[in-house]
C-alpha cells in the first residue's frame, strides 16, 4: 500500500506504445519503468547517476532520450557505480552514460556542467546534440565515434579533455569558442571540412586537427586570442590555407604541428619564439614559409621603419623542421635572430634556388642541417665568425661547385680554415655571383639592364666583377650580349614550370601585360605576329618571356616594331622541347617602350608542310617587365588561337569530334587541361586524330 501511495503522490506515467513519460525522483526511474524494450523516454524531476546506470545497462533499445526538464542531482550513496567510482556531483552526465547506445536524438538538462568520460562515445546514429551554454567541462572521449555532423562549443566551455569528438567520420563543421580546444578534440575526423575559431580561443593542444583530410583552412574571429598550437595539431590533415598574420600573441607552434599537410605557403606570427621539431617537414607543396624574426617590417611610417618585434624572435630552429620540404625557397628562410639551426632542419630543401643567405647570428649548424640541399647554386652568409658544424652538414652536395660568400677578407681566412666550410668555391681574391649586377642575389633580365645603366652612366659601382661576364677584365658592350647568353642558356635548361615557379619567387605581379594579335597560318606558309604591350602601371625597358608553339609551327625570327623598334631582340630554343622559345627584348640606350599601348615586337612564324591547326595555340609565358628603375614585374600569360589560313573554321562533312584527352610531361592523362604544358589528342568520329601542344 506505501508503495502504490508513493506512486500516486510523485509518479505520472504515460505509456504510448514504446515512448514513456516519467516524472522521477532521483534513484527511482528503474521502478517506474517496467517496458525495458522502450525507444524513447522522456523524463522529468530529478535524476541521479544511478539512474543513468539504469538507462545505460537495461534500455538497450532506446533511440530518443529528452532530459531538458530534469534537474541532476549528486549521487553520494557511496556504493561505487560504473566500475568504482563511489562520487558522482550535481548537473553532470555520468561517464558512459549513454554508451555505444543506438540513440538518434538527446536532449540535455538547460542546468547541465558536466557531460562525463565516454558518456555518448560510439553513438554512431547521434547526428545532432545541444550542447547547453550551462556546460563547462567536457571530460575525456565524450562524443567519440559518435554520428554527429556539427558541433558548437561556447565561452563557456572552461575544460575539455582528451579525443572529445574524435574518429566522428561524419562531422562536417565545428565552431568553436572555448578557451582551450583538447588535446586530439577532432583526431581522425576525415570530413571535418569547415572550422570556426571565436574570439575567445587561446589554446590548440596537441593532435587536435591531425587526420582530418577534408579540413583545408581555418577561419579565426579577428578578435582571435590565439597563444599556442601545440604538437601534431595539423599533422597529415588536408590543411591548405592559415593566415596568422594577426596572431600577435601566438608564441609557439609545437612539434610536427603543420607537417604533412598541403600548405604550399605560410607567413607565421610576429613575436613567435618556438617553432617545434619537423614543425612544418613533409609538405610536399610548400614553396614559401616567412618567418619572424629581429627586424622584420612592420611598416611604420613612409616605405617602412625596421622594428624588434617586441624583442622576440625564434633563435632556434629545431630538428627537422623543414626537412623534405622538397618545393621550399629557402633562399632568405633564416632571418636575423636565428643563433642554432638544428639536425636536418633543411633536410633534402633541394628546390632550385640562386643563394642560400645564412644570417648574421647564426652559431651553430647541426647535423646534415642542410644535407640534400643540391638547388643551392651559391651559400652567402653574414656571420663573420665560422659557426660551428654538426656532422655532415652539407651531406649530397658538391661544395667545390658551390661559392662561399663571406663578410669580407678577414673572415674568408677564418672560413678557409674551418672543417667543412673549407670545402666551398672560394675565389681567389673576392667571392660573388656572377652576372648578379645589381647585388640582389639573383640573376636575370634586371641585371642587363643594370649592366647597361652602369655602361651609360660610367659608374661601375662595386659589383664590376659580377659584370664582368665574360672575363677580360674590361666592363663592356660585349658582357650585355654575354650575360643575356648566359640567361638564354640558363633558361633552355629549365622546364616551363620550373622558370614559373622561379619568376614568382623573385617578381612582384603586375596588371601589364603583353598580348598577340590572331594568328592565321596555312601549311608551308611563313607570317608575322605582333606582340603588344598595354601598360597602365609602369613605363618599361625591357622584358623576357617563353614562347610556346603547337607542334608544325616554329620561330625563324624576332624583331622589334613601332614602340619595341628602339630595342634588339634575342630569342632561344630549349634543349628539351623544340616548341619552347626564350625571348628578351632589351635597349642598349635604356630606351623607353614609349606610351602604354601598341606593338612592341614582331615573331615570325613559319609552318610546316603537314601543319594541321586543329586545337592549336600559341603563348607568351612568364612573362617578365623591367622598368627603368631596374624594377622586375611578373605579367600574366598571354594565348592566341591558330586558325588555318582560310578565313572560316575548317569543316569536314562528318568529322566531328568524340573525345579530347589532355596528357601532361609526367605522362598523365585527364579529360580536362592539366596547368602547363598540355599534348591534346583530338580524335574524330571518322577515327582520324589530331596532336596538338598547348599551355594553360
Amino acid at each position: 500500500m506505501r508503495n502504490l501511495l508513493m506512486l500516486i503522490a510523485v509518479v505520472a506515467c504515460t505509456l504510448a506504445g514504446h515512448a514513456i513519460t516519467v516524472q522521477n525522483t532521483a534513484g527511482s526511474l528503474s521502478s517506474l519503468v517496467p517496458d525495458h524494450s522502450i525507444t524513447q523516454l522522456t523524463v522529468t524531476g530529478t535524476m541521479d547517476a544511478s539512474d543513468f546506470l539504469f538507462i545505460s545497462e537495461t534500455l538497450t533499445e532506446l533511440t530518443a532520450v529528452d532530459l531538458s526538464q530534469v534537474t541532476i542531482v549528486p549521487y553520494e550513496k557511496g556504493l561505487a557505480l560504473y566500475g568504482t567510482v563511489t562520487h558522482y556531483g550535481g548537473n553532470e552526465i555520468p561517464r558512459t552514460a549513454f554508451f555505444g547506445k543506438k540513440i538518434t536524438s538527446v536532449s540535455l538538462p538547460a542546468t547541465v556542467q558536466v557531460i562525463g568520460y565516454a558518456a555518448f562515445a560510439g553513438c554512431d546514429r547521434l547526428a545532432t546534440v545541444t550542447i547547453p551554454e550551462s556546460v563547462t567541462f567536457i571530460d575525456d572521449y565524450a562524443f567519440s565515434g559518435s554520428g554527429l555532423t556539427s558541433v558548437t562549443l561556447t565561452s563557456a566551455v572552461s575544460h575539455m579533455g582528451k579525443g572529445v569528438f574524435s574518429r566522428c567520420e561524419s562531422l562536417t563543421r565545428a565552431d568553436i569558442d572555448s578557451k582551450y580546444v583538447g588535446d586530439f578534440a577532432f583526431l581522425g575526423d576525415v570530413a571535418l571540412s569547415e572550422v570556426n575559431l571565436g574570439s575567445n580561443v587561446e589554446y590548440v593542444f596537441k593532435g587536435v586537427f591531425n587526420g582530418c583530410k577534408a579540413l583545408s583552412a581555418i577561419n579565426m574571429d579577428p578578435a582571435c586570442r590565439l597563444t599556442r598550437i601545440d604538437d601534431e595539431a595539423f599533422i597529415n590533415s588536408g590543411l591548405s590555407s592559415i593566415d596568422l598574420t594577426g596572431q600577435s600573441r601566438l608564441g609557439t607552434i609545437g612539434a610536427w604541428a603543420l607537417a604533412q599537410t598541403q600548405l604550399s605557403a605560410i607567413q607565421l606570427a610576429d613575436g613567435m619564439t618556438v617553432l617545434g621539431e619537423g614543425a612544418l617537414s613533409h609538405n610536399p607543396l610548400l614553396t614559401s614559409v616567412s618567418l619572424p624574426g629581429l627586424g622584420h617590417n612592420h611598416g611604420g611610417g613612409r616605405g617602412g621603419s625596421m622594428a624588434p618585434s617586441q624583442g622576440r624572435t625564434i633563435a632556434l630552429i629545431e630538428d627537422y623542421t623543414f626537412a623534405g620540404d622538397g618545393m621550399l625557397n629557402a633562399s632568405t628562410l633564416l632571418k636575423k635572430g636565428v643563433a642554432r639551426v638544428g639536425a636536418y632542419a633543411l633536410y633534402n630543401v633541394s628546390a632550385p634556388i640562386d643563394t642560400m643567405v645564412l644570417p648574421a647570428t647564426l652559431t651553430y649548424l647541426g647535423d646534415r642541417a642542410m644535407a640534400g640541399m643540391t638547388g643551392m647554386a651559391v651559400l652567402k652568409t653574414a656571420a663573420s665568425d665560422v659557426p660551428e658544424l654538426g656532422e655532415e652538414v652539407w651531406a649530397g652536395l658538391d661544395q667545390h661547385s658551390i661559392p662561399l660568400i663571406v663578410p669580407d677578407n678577414e673572415s674568408a681566412v677564418l672560413y678557409k680554415a674551418a672543417d667543412q666550410w673549407m670545402e666551398f668555391f672560394f675565389d681567389a681574391e673576392d667571392d660573388y655571383l656572377l652576372g648578379d649586377v645589381n647585388g640582389d642575389g639573383v640573376v636575370n633580365i634586371s641585371d642587363v639592364t643594370s649592366l647597361i645603366d652602369m655602361l651609360l652612366s660610367d659608374s661601375g659601382g662595386s659589383y664590376l666583377k659580377p659584370a664582368d661576364i665574360n672575363g677580360d677584365g674590361v666592363i663592356n658592350i660585349s658582357d650585355v650580349t654575354a650575360l643575356i647568353d648566359m640567361l638564354l642558356s640558363d633558361t633552355s635548361s629549365r622546364s616551363l614550370s620550373r622558370i614559373r615557379a622561379l619568376v614568382a619567387e623573385q617578381c612582384v605581379v603586375t596588371s601589364d601585360a603583353l598580348s598577340l594579335t590572331p594568328i592565321t597560318i596555312k601549311a608551308g606558309e611563313t607570317i608575322n605576329v605582333d606582340v603588344a604591350l598595354n601598360n597602365t602601371e609602369h613605363i618599361y625597358t625591357a622584358l623576357q618571356c617563353e614562347l610556346v608553339l603547337p607542334q608544325g609551327l616554329r620561330l625563324v625570327g624576332v624583331k622589334g616594331v613601332d614602340r619595341g623598334a628602339a630595342h634588339d631582340y634575342y630569342s632561344m630554343a630549349h634543349q628539351d622541347d623544340p616548341c619552347l622559345y626564350t625571348i628578351i627584348g632589351a635597349s642598349m640606350q635604356m630606351d623607353p617602350y614609349a606610351g602604354s599601348e601598341g606593338h612592341v615586337m614582331r615573331l615570325i612564324v613559319e609552318a610546316d608542310d603537314d601543319f594541321s591547326p586543329d586545337g592549336a595555340e600559341v603563348a607568351l609565358a612568364n612573362v617578365e617587365l623591367v622598368t627603368l628603375q631596374h624594377e622586375t614585374y611578373m605579367a600574366g600569360d598571354a594565348m592566341a588561337r591558330v586558325n588555318d589560313g582560310s578565313g572560316v573554321e575548317k569543316i569536314v562533312e562528318g568529322r566531328e569530334i568524340a573525345t579530347v584527352r589532355y596528357i601532361n610531361v609526367a605522362g598523365q592523362q585527364s579529360d580536362s587541361p592539366f596547368d602547363g604544358i598540355n599534348i591534346v589528342v583530338t580524335t574524330y568520329t571518322d577515327g582520324t586524330t589530331a596532336v596538338n601542344k598547348v599551355i594553360r
